[in-house]
């Protein structure tokens, strides 16, 4: 008997008595305040992204006193003419013209690769072992999770990492911040949900632990896994600090594009009295180098989200 034929017996038999036919008043009242505080958190978030980007091509003498009839200061709604009518996208011009942006973003790119390649090495290695129940787990465990709660201090960090000679290379960029404690201690959760008699089962065919931890147990903790990878991403692509401490303006044709996204917007302050048009206009790059550094995580996160949704786990163990 099929799901349909089983439903409309259902129905002959016990009829539509009895059966709860909608939410009650209190379900709807929870569920409204529950899309109220989800709207108004969503428009929290999305007022300055949507404020810088009207803000970058609109007239930079009114964004920056707040001058003019039509904008009077506060938050940029929608673009701000200037008093010709035209839109200023000067801003745009001087950062597609200038190859620093460019290079930031390569630079940027082969980090986060890099990065998230080294630290989800050490992330699924390190997640395995304390997922296994031995006798070193619980000082394994301990050993992790307080580095999370302490750290050395950003001067002996810096003797550290030059003492190893990486200060000025791209190493100092990806070694530091290649993974946290934390994508370990989460992963190893992940990893210790998968049932022992699969991991059993796959020994007794002879596997070993390499096998086993990627191919076994690390396909049935991919959407996890997918999170660790997002948030990795997104850290080490947002990341400036790092650069900014372990490479010198002697290289910075290695700066990230957030490092160069600074300096332009520190740059821009400096235009800001002038009188000329052009000037002006460069005053503008604080907002549109945002644009042009936020916009790749825009496009990108959709696909992640895809693939977190489908990603469900499935039980490897069949009865």
């Amino acid at each position: 008997m099929t799901y349909q034929e089983r439903k409309q017996q259902y129905k002959r038999i016990h009829g539509s008595g009895g059966m709860v036919a909608g939410k009650s008043a209190g379900d709807i009242a929870v569920t409204c305040v529950i899309w109220a505080i989800l709207f108004i958190i969503a428009f929290i978030c999305l007022v300055p992204l949507w404020h810088v980007f009207m803000a970058s091509f609109s007239d930079p003498r009114q964004i920056a006193f707040g001058m003019g009839d039509s904008y009077k200061g506060g938050i940029v709604w929608w673009p701000v003419a200037t008093s010709d009518g035209a839109l200023d996208f000067g801003g745009y011009e001087y950062i597609f013209e200038d190859g620093s942006i460019l290079r930031g973003y390569l630079n940027t790119i082969l980090y986060v690769v890099c990065s998230v390649a080294i630290g989800m090495v050490i992330n699924i290695t390190g997640g395995y072992v304390i997922s296994r129940k031995t006798k070193w787990k619980p000082f394994l465990t301990l050993y992790v999770m307080f580095t999370s709660m302490f750290n050395g201090g950003l001067i002996p960090t810096y003797a550290v990492v030059r003492g190893l000679g990486m200060t000025d290379t791209p190493l100092s960029v990806i070694i530091p911040g290649c993974t946290l404690s934390f994508f370990v201690i989460m992963l190893s959760n992940a990893f210790a949900t998968v049932p022992e008699s699969t991991v059993e089962s796959a020994k007794l065919d002879g596997a070993g632990h390499l096998r086993i931890m990627w191919q076994i147990v690390l396909p049935q903790a991919m959407p996890l896994a997918t999170v660790v990878i997002l948030n990795s991403v997104i850290l080490q692509w947002n990341s400036w600090m790092n650069a900014s401490i372990y490479l010198s303006s002697s290289v910075s044709d290695l700066w990230p594009l957030q490092l160069i996204v600074r300096e332009l917007s520190s740059r821009s302050e400096n235009f800001l009295a002038a009188g000329s048009s052009a000037a002006w206009s460069l005053y503008l790059v604080r907002y549109t180098v945002i644009v042009a550094s936020t916009l790749p995580m825009l496009i990108v996160f959709p696909f992640f989200q895809k693939k977190m949704e489908s990603n469900v786990v499935v039980g490897a163990v069949k009865g």
